[in-house]
Order: structure tokens, then C-alpha cells, then sequence
């Protein structure tokens, strides 16, 4: 039996991921003991929190007014405890976001909170509301101790109901949940929870889980998901009420039927009364959906390392804005903590404008940095697909990319031009992987073209597939840019010219996002453009393994996958080895073992390359408030890391919060 109750880092990950530099947490001093400033004092955290801690300003006036009960009884008995980056943070503020989603769409995933959590700026995974966790017989028992005290946003408690809650009234209610979620099952065989008393609980496996934890980390704290308040959502649940009686509540609200209506009540995100566990909870949504706030929770349950309750800052707003408006918010100094829609193209117009925007751009990392086309190993199409599986056909067409001139077009020649194989800081990456077909060789590519049997021609010049017809390659993708990459409009049309170069009668098409999500996993696209993940894929494996329909360069064979074989295709061998290899890093507890699975999964990408990249982008724009203080100046964004919540943006805190608020 293996017990965990702090996160400890080793010093290679760290280099890792500072690219060498370590940073230490400094705590600056001095304040007034009766002051509602957090106190400052030097030292490291001692992993448990003051109940003696100070609290914001606005939390102390409600404390005064008898509209709150004082914070060392809304702390938990053991706060988890936060070592601030740069030092402890003074209350208040608001952090201004944009956004082109929904307004709100980001509050819950800038929040790690979870039963588990990442550990800052890290893949490691740490303790969260659970504070401290026992793996037993032979990894297929999780026993997990919860925090003592913790409440809701609304002050009632967290106990071990509300997690058999989302266990027995979601989870195993069909209307709810029609397909029990697979990072909860081991070979298809879904696990049990059981309450041991009201802070312990048990998750049980038919089998080992390695990979249970980090799949917590992830889609565990997504939106809340695990944490489901009991004693809120019961009164939309037809297990505590009458189901008439609650279709005609649903009815009322305007719902088609009761599920509609719980799941709306559920989402932390656009519903203001439901309670959470986040450091801010939504509050107001004005404007229509233009614009959300969100408010500091009082009963938050982490503490800095002088005991003082976070969060530092009061607010955050989020506004809807079209994409190119946002950077030039940016530059007037509008927005505070900004990623999304800043293209990596107006670097130059950001950093001119800094100081007097009042901002700072640092360059964080991208998970998913390249520009790519999934070479749809299972499209519909018998003489494409076969096409499309001659490693030949991949090989010539990568062979046939002018990578230089791409890279200077799009990144001033900064970018990378490596295959989608892992990023760097992915626990499964290998040093020199990624390299296979870059290089710009027209006379290789057209070889290896006429190998794959495409060696005649039409009167156009354009290569004859081997049924007679002139080969035609669409390239299907929507509007993107992901975490600073240039414009994948302008990477297409390059591609599109080169291929033609080589004999390819290529296009593509830019379509609406939802309309291409419908068209890919429907197996319906014979080359989807889009970025690839390389970071996390263990907890999201589409990007490597046919494990779902969302793998967009083997649609069909994922799906086979997970249907157990009732719909899709079942897959070629090679495609069920990397199948059966996920299958086995599930199952692996041992951390060195389950990273050499994966690394054969990455090795069989490097050989094969079914999805081809263009040029990478050299990182991912951050715009950060020059007053704010705690950001992390190197960091990997991810969606699987939900964003800047790597940064842990409880811990965010201006210097001078007056002028923020």
C-alpha cells in the first residue's frame, strides 16, 4: 500500500520545465496584526495551514456586520496551503478577460479544484480536497481522505455524500449519464465508490488504475465535475423528487424535460446559485452574454503560507469580444491575464505598446503548437484509405512541404518543424523524435509518390490515383488559432502549392467549428487540419491512440474502440497495437513502466507519421497587467492544465490594488 499526502517535485522535472532555472518563494514583511492586510512574514509553508489567518477587506466588513461567521470557522481544520511565486499578495483587484466563447466559459477552468489537483506550473499531481490518498491492493483500491471543515461557497459542508452524490444520482442514472465515463473504468468495467465515513471514501477497480490520479487532476476538476453539491442539486434530482412534480419545475423554468434542468442548475459556469468549491464563484452575468463576473468565494479553502485565506484578488470579469478587437483591448491596457485570440503576428504591435499599455507579454509555451493534417487512416474511401495507410504516399507528400518557407511566412523563421510526437515537457517525450520526412526534397517526394503507385499522370499534370480518377486531396479545418499559432488559413494555402508542385490537385475548405467536429467524428473528412496535443495525451489519448471518434487521423477505428466493437471499424493490427499498448498504461502503476508504453505509442507516431506537420509555433503569448504579480514567467499552456490555471490563480495578486478594483 502506497500512501501520498504532499506533492513533492523532483529536481530534473523542475529544470525541466523552468528550462533550467529554478526560482525560490520569497515572503516579503511586515503589517499591522490587526490589519485585514495578509500578514508577512519569512518561511516556508509548513504544508498546513493558520487558523488564525487574515481575510480581504470586503470579507471582514461582513464578518463585522453578522452577515458571515468569522474565517477561522469557515476555513477547513487542515486549509491546504499555497506558496505564493514571488511573495504574499495584498486583497483586491479585478482581473479583466476576454473571451469568444460564452462569457463565463473560462471561470471553471482556470480553476483546478478537485479532489486531486495539478501542482503549479507541473504534470505532477498533488493533494486537493482530498488531503492525502492510500493506493491498495495492487493499485485497484483508492482510498482518499477529505478535508475536514472544507465548505461550499454557501457554507454548508463538503463531506463524502456529495462526492456518492455524483456517484449514485449522476453517474448511475442513465438519463444523466448514458455512457459511464471511461477514465472511471478499467477494460471497460466501470468502478465502484463507497462512502467509508463522512471524509473517506473508496474508489474500487476490477482491475489496476494507473492512471486514475492524473485523469482526476484533469477531468475530475473540469468544470467541477466531481465535486456535485448534495444538498443544492438534490431539490432538481427525481431521486429525492417526484419526477411529475419536478417535470412540471423543468416545465416552468422553460426546460424540455427534467435532465435539461439539472443539467443547467449544475454548471457552475452560467448558474449563479449553485454553490462551488472555486476560488470565485459567477455572480452576475449583465449585458445579455456579453459580460460575467465572478466573486471572491468567502469559503475558499486554501491559505497562503502565513495562514491568510485566499484569493488574493476580489473579482474577475470576463467580456465577449470578436477576436480582432481583443488585442487591441490589450494594447489600450483593458485587459489583465490575457491568451485567447492573441495571435502570435502581433508580437510587434504588443511589445511597442507595453509600457504604455501598462501590461507585460510573457511567452509561455504551447501544448499544441502545430499547424497539422490528419492523414484519416480510416476514411470511407477504400482506394484513399489505402492511399492514405502507404507510408509512402505520407512520406512524399511531408518530403514535398517547404518548411523554410513556411516558418518565415508565418514565424519570421522562429518556428519549429517537428512532427506532432509530444511536446518537450511531455513525461512520454523523446529527445530527437519528430524528424522523419521534414526535409524539403521535391525529387524524394516525387520518388516516393511514384512508389506509392501514383505514377501516371492527366493532361493537367496532376497524379492518377491507381483507379484512374485524378487524385484530389481536401483539406477540411475551421478557424483556429490555438495557443499563438499564426493563422492557419495562410498555412493551408502554402500547403496546397507545394503539394501541387508534386503532382497533388489539393484544396481546402474552412467551415464552421461545430460543422466540422459533426463531419470528422462522423469519419466524413479525408484530411482534417487542425493542431495536435502534446502534452497530457496519456489523460486525453485521442491524439495518439484510436481510443474515440475524436481521434481525427483514425475517426472509425476509434469509435470501434469505445463501443467495444458495436459501431465503427475494427482497426488493422498496427492500429490495435497502439490499443493495446493504452490498455496496458492504464493498468500500469509503476510511473517508469507506464512512461516506456507510452513512449512506444510516440515511437510508432515518429515511424510512421499519420499526422503531418507543417511548422510548430515558438510559444503561445501571455498577456499579463505589469501590477500583476505571481504569474509564472515560464509555464505550458494547456487546455489539460486548464490554462492559467497552472499559474494557480488563487495566488495572482497586484501590488497596487486600488487601482484595479
Amino acid at each position: 500500500m502506497t500512501r501520498r499526502r504532499a506533492s513533492e517535485m523532483d529536481r530534473r522535472a523542475l529544470l525541466k520545465w523552468t528550462s533550467g532555472t529554478v526560482v525560490g518563494t520569497y515572503l516579503v514583511t511586515g503589517c499591522d496584526l490587526l490589519s485585514t492586510e495578509p500578514t508577512k512574514r519569512d518561511g516556508e509553508g509548513s504544508g498546513r495551514g493558520e487558523a488564525q489567518g487574515k481575510e480581504a477587506p470586503m470579507l471582514a466588513e461582513l464578518v463585522q456586520e453578522g452577515k458571515l461567521p468569522p474565517v477561522t470557522e469557515r476555513l477547513p481544520r487542515s486549509p491546504a496551503v499555497v506558496s505564493p511565486l514571488e511573495g504574499v499578495g495584498r486583497y483586491g483587484g479585478t482581473i479583466r478577460m476576454a473571451t469568444t466563447l460564452a462569457p463565463s466559459s473560462r471561470f471553471m477552468i482556470v480553476s483546478r479544484e478537485g479532489l486531486v489537483e495539478w501542482a503549479p506550473g507541473q504534470t505532477q499531481v498533488e493533494p486537493g480536497l482530498a488531503e492525502s490518498w492510500e493506493v491498495s491492493e495492487g493499485g485497484k483500491v483508492y482510498t482518499f481522505h477529505l478535508r475536514e471543515g472544507a465548505r461550499w461557497s454557501d457554507g454548508k459542508p463538503f463531506t463524502a455524500d456529495d462526492v456518492m452524490f455524483y456517484y449514485d444520482a449522476i453517474l448511475s442514472n442513465k438519463e444523466l449519464t448514458p455512457v459511464f465515463p471511461t477514465w472511471l473504468a478499467v477494460g471497460g468495467k466501470p468502478c465502484t465508490i463507497k462512502k467509508v465515513d463522512d471524509h473517506t471514501i473508496t474508489f474500487n477497480f476490477p482491475a489496476p488504475h494507473g492512471l486514475l490520479l492524473r485523469q482526476m487532476a484533469f477531468r475530475g476538476a473540469f468544470q467541477g465535475s466531481m465535486l456535485a453539491p448534495k444538498h443544492y442539486l438534490s431539490q432538481f434530482h427525481p431521486d429525492f423528487v417526484p419526477k411529475d412534480e419536478l417535470e412540471a419545475k423543468a416545465k416552468d423554468a422553460k426546460f424540455d424535460t427534467w435532465v435539461d434542468y439539472f443539467v443547467d442548475r449544475n454548471s457552475p459556469a452560467t448558474n449563479p446559485d449553485r454553490p462551488v468549491m472555486a476560488p470565485w464563484k459567477v455572480e452576475t452575468k449583465s449585458g445579455g452574454t456579453s459580460r460575467a463576473v465572478a466573486e471572491r468565494n468567502p469559503y475558499y479553502w486554501k491559505v497562503d503560507t502565513s495562514g491568510n485565506q485566499l484569493p488574493y484578488v476580489d473579482r474577475l470579469v470576463e467580456e465577449l469580444l470578436d477576436p480582432e478587437v481583443i488585442t487591441l483591448r490589450a494594447i489600450n491596457g483593458d485587459l489583465d491575464l490575457q491568451f485567447e485570440s492573441v495571435p502570435i503576428g502581433d508580437m510587434p504591435l504588443l511589445a511597442e505598446s507595453a509600457d504604455k499599455g501598462g501590461y507585460r507579454v510573457l511567452r509561455w509555451a504551447s501544448d499544441a503548437p502545430w499547424i497539422a493534417m490528419y492523414m484519416n487512416q480510416s476514411t470511407k474511401d477504400p482506394a484513399l484509405r489505402a492511399l492514405m495507410q502507404n507510408i509512402d504516399f505520407r512520406a512524399g507528400l511531408s518530403h514535398a512541404l517547404n518548411r523554410d518557407e513556411l516558418n518565415k511566412i508565418l514565424y519570421g523563421g522562429a518556428g519549429g518543424t517537428r512532427q506532432p510526437c509530444a511536446v518537450p515537457q511531455d513525461d512520454y517525450f523523446v529527445e530527437g523524435t519528430g524528424e522523419r520526412f521534414t526535409e524539403y526534397d521535391v525529387d524524394k517526394a516525387n520518388a516516393l509518390l511514384d512508389k506509392a503507385g501514383l505514377e501516371a499522370r492527366d493532361g493537367q499534370g496532376f497524379r492518377l490515383r491507381p483507379d484512374g480518377e485524378t487524385l484530389e486531396l481536401l483539406i477540411t479545418t475551421f478557424t483556429y488559432e490555438y495557443g499563438g499559432s499564426a493563422n492557419a488559413t495562410d498555412a493551408y494555402e502554402l500547403v496546397k502549392q507545394h503539394w501541387r508542385e508534386v503532382g497533388i490537385k489539393a484544396q481546402f475548405e474552412r467551415i464552421d467549428r461545430t460543422l466540422w467536429s459533426e463531419r470528422v467524428t462522423g469519419n466524413l473528412v479525408d484530411i482534417p487540419g487542425y493542431t495536435v496535443a502534446g502534452i497530457l495525451w496519456d489523460v486525453d489519448p485521442v491524439w495518439y491512440v484510436p481510443t474515440s471518434a475524436f481521434t481525427y487521423w483514425a475517426p472509425a477505428y476509434g469509435q470501434w474502440y469505445e463501443t467495444g466493437g458495436e459501431a465503427g471499424v475494427e482497426p488493422p493490427e498496427q492500429f490495435r497495437e497502439l490499443q493495446r499498448l493504452y490498455d496496458q498504461m492504464v493498468t500500469e502503476i509503476d510511473d517508469e513502466a507506464r512512461k516506456e508504453l507510452g513512449r512506444q505509442i510516440l515511437a510508432a507516431h515518429d515511424e510512421n507519421v499519420w499526422m503531418i506537420g507543417t511548422v510548430s509555433t515558438p510559444f503561445t503569448p501571455l498577456i499579463v497587467n505589469a501590477d500583476l504579480m505571481n504569474v509564472r514567467e515560464e509555464a505550458v499552456l494547456s487546455y489539460r492544465l486548464q490554462f492559467t490555471a497552472t499559474t494557480g490563480m488563487e495566488q495572482l495578486a497586484y501590488r497596487n490594488p486600488q487601482e484595479t478594483s
